[in-house]
């Protein structure tokens, strides 16, 4: 599996979000896959604490200035952000950025719902909740069967996925595009 040094995986959090995907996504890229790991949120230097109070942590950077930035991995690793980030601009443009410029895009669970709103899903095929389903094909997105989903530069898990198996693809395809400009 790549190594991912000298990549940079930023994640957008907002307080009060869930922990569980955001905590192994950053264990794995971070400390497993060796990237710089950043969180955005919507102000640089925000308190960005886990619902369960487990995580406690703030933002080094805001929406704003994230969609400003290249990187190599955008992820967004539950619903409450998702739900939280739908309308700001900043958060939206990030991710079209991060399309645009073929950064891995990773989403986790109800974090799916901030690829639809920033429309960089349709055509795709998609991991996500059951309870999406409808959402989904109402925005063009394919439903995935399997609990994780790889489509293009889009990589997304339902939930129930192997989360480390999510970031290794993940590394994979960036080490790839890396293999690609060499």
């Amino acid at each position: 599996m790549g190594d991912m040094v000298n990549k940079t995986v930023v994640f957008l959090a907002v307080d009060g979000f869930e922990a569980r995907a955001f905590e192994a996504l950053w264990q794995c890229f971070g400390w497993q896959k060796n990237a710089a790991t950043r969180i955005a949120s919507f102000n640089a230097d925000d308190q960005v604490k886990s619902v369960d109070g487990l995580v406690n942590t703030h933002s080094d950077m805001s929406f704003a200035e994230a969609s400003e930035m290249t990187f190599d991995v955008l992820v967004v690793a539950d619903g409450v952000t998702a739900n939280a980030i739908m309308n700001d601009q900043a958060a939206m443009t990030a991710f079209m950025n991060a399309n645009d410029h073929r950064a891995a895009i990773v989403s986790v669970g109800d974090g799916v719902k901030a690829l639809i709103a920033a429309g960089i899903a349709s055509g795709r095929t998609i991991a996500a909740p059951s309870d999406l389903r409808d959402e989904l094909m109402r925005a063009g997105i394919t439903p995935s069967d399997q609990p994780m989903a790889a489509s293009d530069n889009i990589f997304s898990a339902s939930g129930e996925a192997d989360l480390r198996a999510l970031c290794d693809v993940v590394s994979d395809y960036i080490t790839g595009l890396e293999e690609e400009v060499a």
